[in-house]
């Protein structure tokens, strides 16, 4: 989801947009060589919000979809959103996170899922945790999931392409050296999930619907509790109706944490 400018916004509106930026701006850096870089919005104790961006292969920035992050913290109030940026990416501002994404491609390793793996442990300690992952992000966070010690309560993942044989395999056009560092959310087990959200727009043609199908069976395989929603018109990228079905995925993953 990126922002565009519009002519003749209204005061109020450009008030919010400065709030944003300036939130992009002066927002405290990461600590550690060994924490994941990014943004944290909202100061709600009750509840920890993990996103995750998607790979951005063409070089836009990964944080661009802040405004959405800070929507959820103004409806959720009593969360904090925690807008990681993934292993080796950094943003325009400045920020860097550790690790190594090989020019943004082909970088679903072992060692970023556990860098991943990390940050959720360390966050998990404050908070019950909802975990976003959009695209490559996805993919990344399903793998994060059979490593470390978080118990991680509700899982969203939007766009995955969780089962990299077959989306080796729907490309053929594809180099024979495009995949082969990464590996599949579909060869481990994802135990530390407690429930997990698979979304895909029924228009995605990146990351088609049948990709999420297959990992949808691998959770049912496993005894993992999951959900499949199949969004019709959603793209890949995040239009309005895939925006709209990921929003409410998060607000029902709140919803079940509270009862």
């Amino acid at each position: 989801m990126k922002c565009t400018a519009v002519g003749n916004v209204k005061p109020v509106l450009a008030m919010k947009y400065l709030m944003l930026a300036f939130l992009l701006a002066f927002s405290t850096p990461a600590k550690s060589q060994t924490t994941l870089d990014g943004l944290q919005i909202g100061t709600g104790s009750e509840l920890s919000i993990v996103l995750l961006h998607g790979d951005e292969g063409n070089g836009g920035d990964p944080l661009s979809y802040f405004a959405f992050g800070a929507d959820i913290a103004r409806r959720i109030p009593e969360a904090t959103v925690h807008m990681l940026l993934r292993p080796g990416y950094q943003d325009p501002w400045g920020r860097q996170s550790p690790g190594e994404n090989f020019g943004r491609r082909d970088q679903y390793t072992i060692e970023n899922a556990k860098i991943i793996a990390e940050n959720l442990d360390r966050i998990g300690q404050d908070a019950p945790i909802v975990a976003v992952g959009h695209s490559g992000g996805a993919a990344q966070l399903a793998l994060a999931l059979s490593f470390g010690n978080a118990v991680v309560d509700e899982v969203i993942l939007v766009a995955c392409p969780c089962d990299l044989a077959m989306w080796r395999e729907l490309n053929p056009q594809w180099p024979e050296d495009t995949i082969v560092r990464s590996v599949s959310p579909m060869d481990f087990n994802p135990s530390n999930a407690t429930h997990v959200t698979i979304i895909s727009g029924s228009q995605d043609s990146t990351t088609p619907s049948a990709l999420s199908q297959n990992y949808a069976k691998h959770l049912d395989s496993l005894g993992i509790s999951n959900k499949l929603i199949i969004v019709p018109d959603g793209d890949h990228s995040g239009n309005r109706a895939l925006s709209t079905a990921w929003l409410t995925a998060i607000f029902a993953a709140r919803e079940r944490l509270a009862n």
